[in-house]
């Protein structure tokens, strides 16, 4: 599926991008002066890994995970709810030589006082490791692995949409880190009486400096929403919307300190509405900053969100200027300040545990939303054989 866009369009994008880069300029100055540093929400407790083996070995990989996410909001701009359930992974693995690798698994979910599974699907995927690149075909390893901020993708999809099905390439080095991927979503033949649906990404990280007591990076991040096609039925506008992150993430280990690391991050947002008959917003932007700090498995985290008819499809709901629970009420102004606090800890080999509170002020609304939640997860690996 081919976008069209319009000279005004490509140059609304580029005026926004300038004015981003601008804006990041004057914060890295101040980052440079202070003594603070990275301080994204640290959701590496949910990565997943298929590493390469030996030629030929056969692998047995569970990746089971139970939750609990309660979130009880007071503004209006979602309602609240509970997520408690468990989801279920096996996966069998092939390694087809030295970088090749294929997998094959059915990702099961239950959510508890429900009847069955709530979620059955077979996945299925194909990687390839090439020096500093990494290539994946079929079930991405994705949600948030793509390491992207909460007003732009909503860490609860961990729960509510964790599988991606695409093309995914990596690429890792010393002072860079790259990623381009995309997640196809609805698939369209011919009359079919809906629009395709897909998600791209891009993500640019140059690492500026790297040591043992502080570690500096300058984060970009695109992503690209879509709705159209051309031998669907539906008759549906085409909808094309793209969110932008400029960020400047600056992370210190200071020396003596009780704390094994403090951080420091600000993201200038953007977002833009190219389709064909924009809803709401044709543009938005945002602030986002945090602090946090680390101790043995603890963590505390300040968050402060400031953004005017600023639109999020993949975020946190919590940021948007259009409410989800009921799309008339519409906040052209946001201002939030958020507290947390978590804990993550390993109960046994291969078992893990993760509790997480935030607090938020709703600074406009003048109201207050809360979000509880815990994780356990178990991702053990059994060897099965090796086929020549």
């Amino acid at each position: 599926m081919i976008i069209y866009c319009s000279i005004r369009d490509y140059t609304a994008i580029f005026v926004a991008m300038v004015q981003g880069a601008k804006r990041i300029v004057v914060v890295f100055i101040l980052v440079v002066l202070s003594t603070f540093s990275y301080g994204q929400l640290n959701n590496s407790f949910f990565d997943i890994s298929r590493k390469d083996t030996t030629e030929g070995l056969v692998s047995l990989h569970i990746e089971n995970l139970g939750y609990f996410r309660n979130v009880e909001y007071k503004s209006r701009i979602d309602e609240g709810r509970t997520l408690f359930g468990y989801q279920f992974w096996p996966e069998l693995s092939y390694q087809l030589g030295e970088k090749a690798q294929v997998l094959a698994g059915l990702f099961l979910q239950r959510d508890f006082g429900g009847e069955g599974f709530y979620k059955s699907v077979p996945t299925f995927s194909f990687q390839y490791r090439l020096e500093k690149h990494f290539f994946r075909l079929g079930t991405l390893l994705g949600s948030t692995q793509h390491q992207l901020v909460e007003p732009l993708y909503d860490p609860e999809n961990v729960i509510e949409n964790r599988l991606e099905n695409g093309f995914q390439h990596v690429f890792a080095a010393q002072h860079l880190r790259t990623e381009f991927w995309i997640d196809w979503q609805k698939m369209i033949y011919q009359n079919s009486p809906f629009r395709e649906e897909f998600t791209a990404g891009v993500a640019i990280e140059p690492i500026l400096f790297n040591k043992t007591t502080r570690k500096l990076s300058l984060p970009f991040k695109l992503l690209s929403f879509h709705k159209g096609g051309e031998i669907d039925t539906s008759k549906l506008p085409t909808i094309s919307n793209f969110n932008f992150d400029y960020g400047v993430d600056y992370v210190t280990r200071p020396a003596g300190s009780k704390w094994d690391s403090v951080a420091f991050q600000f993201h200038a947002l953007y977002y833009e509405d190219i389709s064909t008959q924009p809803v709401n917003y044709i543009d938005g932007l945002g602030q986002y900053v945090s602090i946090a700090a680390y101790r043995a498995g603890f963590g505390a985290m300040l968050n402060y969100y400031d953004a005017h008819q600023f639109h999020n499809p993949m975020g946190d709901v919590v940021f948007r200027t259009i409410s989800k629970r009921n799309p008339t009420y519409v906040f052209d102004h946001r201002k939030i300040a958020m507290a947390r606090l978590f804990w993550q800890t390993q109960l046994a080999s291969g078992l893990h545990f993760l509790l997480r509170a935030n607090y938020m002020r709703d600074l406009r609304q003048d109201s207050n939303d809360v979000v509880a939640e815990f994780y356990v997860r178990w991702n053990p690996s059994f060897t099965l054989g090796k086929v020549k």
